[in-house]
């Protein structure tokens, strides 16, 4: 049986040696002994988070796998590749709920975006909430569905039309949870014009905020 331990540092050398393991929890063990390592190339530190993220992906393990696209994003050398990491990672997030970390991957992935490529940061993530929602919703989950639906309407990436969308869904929702004074709230809000948020556009929160606040180092 081949161990576990590690002693390569290089990605050719990690590469041939994971070939040789055949379950997931093996290569899960020898990729995080090779981390624990000093001296690890940056393409090597790379691929083993990306196949760490992906290995605990397959096991439902999305914090782990969360924690690994962003550290592969970090790995990153260009910005497209840490914009496609971080989009990645929000995925993870989104399923288990993490709102905090949710914000800061998306500030991450709009830092490193241009112009063209923000708003389909923003369409992507908006998106992902609400395909979880609504397998919420189809799984009978009605309060967790609620949850993503409340977050979404206070995000700045939804328009005042998604939003009066989603007014109509929390209605729904909480009187079908027997919530009938959110539901009554809701439907009242429904009535009423879209209140004007704090920030008009996630472009608005971002700005605040810099690659050294996020923990980002810049590419070139």
């Amino acid at each position: 049986m081949v161990s576990t331990k590690s002693n390569e540092k290089t990605l050719n050398e990690i590469q041939a040696k994971l070939a040789q393991f055949g379950s997931d929890m093996l290569k899960i063990e020898y990729l995080e002994n090779c981390l624990k390592q000093l001296g690890i190339q940056n393409d090597a530190k790379r691929f083993i988070h990306l196949n760490l993220s992906n290995l605990y992906a397959g096991r439902l393990m999305w914090g782990l796998a969360a924690k690994n696209m962003d550290a592969a994003a970090e790995c990153a050398t260009n910005y497209a590749d840490k914009i496609n990491f971080y989009l990645k990672e929000l995925y993870f997030l989104i399923k288990i709920s993490d709102y905090l970390m949710i914000d800061k991957a998306f500030k991450k992935a709009m830092l490193c975006a241009n112009e063209k490529e923000k708003p389909m940061i923003k369409t992507k993530l908006k998106t992902d909430l609400m395909n979880m929602a609504l397998e919420y919703e189809k799984k009978n989950k009605r309060s967790s569905a609620s949850s993503i639906y409340e977050r979404l309407l206070e995000m700045p990436i939804t328009t005042d039309e998604e939003r009066k969308q989603l007014i109509d869904k929390l209605a729904k929702l909480n009187s079908g949870l027997g919530k009938i004074r959110e539901a009554v709230r809701y439907e009242q809000m429904s009535k009423r014009p879209i209140e004007p948020r704090k920030y008009h556009d996630a472009d608005d929160t971002v700005r605040r905020v810099s690659f050294e606040d996020l923990g980002i180092e810049r590419v070139g």
